[in-house]
């Protein structure tokens, strides 16, 4: 019976690996930008390291002067002289590229909603 579980088990280890090896980073979002499938509270984001944002980016973002509201979800509105235009849900922000975390590649629904049950 455990053996039938190894295998699939085996191959998410590899695949978080290889995920991880190429740059890409977890983070649970305190807020920010919602989808259809809930709040960016109740996900999980997956994200890779960006140099320069553009617009048009979903980016993950630590808010300056915000911690309980960092990380956030948010959208590249515009990019000038090192700083950057974020729109967060309902706000927008103007912080400097440094607090830009990453570019999002995905986002897990559901499960940011466990995390914060457990208290990550």
């Amino acid at each position: 019976m455990i053996t039938r579980f190894k295998k699939p088990l085996i191959i998410a280890l590899v695949v978080i690996v290889a995920f991880f090896a190429l740059g890409f980073r977890i983070d649970h979002p305190q807020s920010g930008l919602k989808s259809a499938l809930g709040s960016a509270k109740s996900s999980l984001a997956i994200y890779r390291s960006v140099g320069q944002p553009s617009i048009g980016n979903k980016v993950l973002v630590n808010l300056p002067g915000a911690t309980a509201d960092s990380p956030a979800l948010g959208i590249v509105l515009s990019v000038s002289s090192g700083k950057v235009e974020i729109l967060l849900d309902n706000k927008r922000q103007i912080v400097s590229e440094k607090d830009i975390v990453g570019k999002l590649a995905l986002v897990v629904p559901f499960f940011g909603a466990i995390l914060g049950v457990v208290g990550l």
